[in-house]
């Protein structure tokens, strides 16, 4: 069986993304209309904010993790192709929020791949690839390190799980270049996770 992974182009990052956040008690529900003059939408269950908070820097700061989430991308996005051309896959939307002032941190490096099923195109489960190169990559090596295990151990749901448990963890700040913009942001980063 060969490695999807090992045909892509791992230079490539997730480009900045805006978030809005989901307050609780207004899960998004499927927003497609049936109707043939459609549906009025509730606007009773809008987020109160457009977009996460201005990100403030972090370093070297204690947070608990308070949620982890992946967004599958959407349908319309187009497929990338890996080097040889053979491997098609989308950027998932990977973010980690904090306890600290509402701060939300957008990691790359989960992707979906194409697959087809009965002539019918669907997306796999996202992977995280395994070489601690791309930031999601070097995060679930910090967890295999903290659990001392062999980073190919180490199951998404394990990890997600983990994430979602409300860890402990230090922060630092990262310089990184938006590969789309060539912008440099400044990334508040999971520099090590702590004992509970």
């Amino acid at each position: 069986m060969t490695n999807e992974f090992e045909e892509i182009d791992t230079s490539e990052e997730v480009p900045a993304q805006e978030f809005s956040d989901v307050p609780p008690g207004t899960e998004q529900e499927d927003m497609i209309a049936t109707g043939a003059m459609g549906t009025e939408y509730d606007y009773n269950k809008a987020p109160d904010v457009g977009k996460a908070p201005p990100r403030i820097d972090l370093n070297g700061k204690e947070v608990t993790i308070k949620k982890a989430s992946i967004m599958l991308p959407p349908k319309d996005r187009n497929w990338e192709r890996s080097r040889k051309g053979d491997i098609e896959y989308k950027f998932c939307t990977f973010a980690l929020h904090y306890d600290i002032e509402g701060q939300v941190e957008f990691y790359s490096g989960v992707r979906v791949f194409k697959r087809n099923e009965g002539g019918v195109e669907k997306y796999s489960h996202p992977s995280i690839m395994r070489d601690r190169k791309n930031q999601a990559s070097k995060l679930l090596g910090l967890y295999a390190d903290y659990k001392k295990k062999d980073i190919n151990e180490v199951s998404l749901k394990e990890f997600m799980s983990f994430l979602n448990g409300q860890p402990k963890a230090v922060i630092k700040t990262e310089e990184f270049e938006n590969p789309v913009t060539e912008q440099k942001i400044t990334k508040n980063i999971v520099e090590k996770f702590l004992s509970q």
